[in-house]
């Protein structure tokens, strides 16, 4: 049976960022040592980290086992795993969507996408066992798994869910939880960034990435029935004010990386002050009264890296294929650029690795705080 007070795990997304999470877990599954279930009874991920999030909720009998098949992934990572990156493929993907663009009906029938994620899609497929989610719920190691999407059609963020029965759909203003039986195409969804990646079908609607819609990234985990939270996140909580007077404006790449900065940290940290203040808000609630409206307050942890991931990621640029080097280089971002796109993309092995180290290196850092927090200790 689970404890009272559910905790919750949120990944949020990054793109190759996410690798860092891993070595978060990695440190959080040593503390609690091996052959032990997740610490979370609810699993909350967004784009890459719902990948993340789903493979934890697949293996959630033994968390070490789940870390273990999340690190032989990212620690042997090559981008030609996540999209077509070699020249054939490549620039036969770009020279169709060229062509079409031509056609009379292109409108119809072109889709808006640099890059063809089958690899991907592939790789989901081999390597996380979607039927034993439901094996998780039935003999009480889980108690629930969402995944994060937006809807092109609806405007809104739809967070699709996996969980024991007492938990149910919800519908906020841009936001709603759908139960159904996840498995690849969800993940593909909730990675689907728009002009990287094709819109993902699912039943009547087109999803894009989690990200795009999600105002209120803890939703879906406080819906679910987190009482306590842990969030892993992908942004420097530092982020250094670059007093900068640039000569040229900036680039296609400065802008898009931008952008990422913006989808994947933007909406966490203001949802993250917004619990904070609602909890002092509830503090000045005398007890009583709080059970009559059903209020209770939401303890927040959040972890993120420790160093700027763009210079980390600058360090291994030359690990790219020369294809996806050349093709960053048309939209400005080289080892030396002003964006932060290269962190998000660069799917190799080196860097996820380095990604992965820095986690682990972070939590230890921080047991202190982060182990009470999940009462292992």
């Amino acid at each position: 049976m689970f404890n009272p007070v559910h905790t919750a795990l949120i990944l949020s997304g990054g793109g190759a960022r996410a690798a860092y999470q891993v070595g978060v877990l990695k440190a959080i599954g040593r503390w609690q040592g091996p052959h032990r279930g997740l610490p979370f009874h609810i699993l909350s991920g967004t784009s890459a980290g719902a990948i993340n999030a789903t493979a934890l909720a697949a293996w959630a009998s033994c968390l070490c086992k789940g870390v273990k098949q999340l690190e032989g992934v990212w620690s042997q990572f090559h981008t030609g795993q996540v999209f077509h990156a070699d020249l054939w493929h490549l620039s036969s993907h770009l020279t169709r969507r060229l062509a079409r663009f031509f056609q009379a009906d292109y409108a119809r029938q072109l889709q808006p996408c640099l890059l063809n994620p089958a690899p991907l899609q592939k790789l989901l497929a081999d390597n996380i066992p979607f039927g034993r989610l439901e094996h998780q719920l039935t003999r009480g190691r889980l108690r629930a798994l969402a995944i994060t999407a937006s809807s092109y059609s609806q405007r809104t963020s739809v967070s699709f869910f996996t969980a024991v029965k007492d938990c149910h759909p919800w519908q906020r203003a841009r936001r709603m939880g759908v139960r159904a039986h996840l498995n690849e195409a969800h993940l593909m969804a909730s990675t689907a960034l728009p002009f990287l990646f094709p819109p993902v079908r699912i039943k009547n609607q087109y999803f894009a990435d989690g990200t795009i819609h999600q105002l209120s990234p803890l939703s879906p985990a406080i819906h679910l029935g987190a009482e306590r939270i842990l969030v892993i996140g992908t942004q420097h909580h530092q982020i250094p004010v670059q007093n900068r007077n640039p000569s040229h404006p900036p680039t296609v790449g400065a802008i898009a990386g931008h952008m990422l900065d913006t989808i994947f940290t933007d909406a966490l940290n203001a949802d993250m002050e917004r619990a904070w203040r609602i909890n002092q808000t509830l503090e000045l609630v005398p007890e009583r009264k709080r059970q009559q409206l059903a209020l209770r307050p939401l303890n927040v942890m959040v972890i993120q890296p420790s160093q700027d991931l763009d210079k980390l990621a600058a360090r291994h640029y030359k690990v790219l294929p020369k294809t996806v080097r050349w093709l960053l280089g048309r939209v400005g971002v080289a080892d030396e650029a002003e964006s932060s796109l290269l962190s998000y993309l660069l799917f190799e092995s080196p860097y996820c690795k380095e990604l992965i180290a820095l986690g682990e290196a972070d939590a230890e850092a921080q047991r202190g705080a982060l182990a009470p927090h999940l009462g292992l200790v």
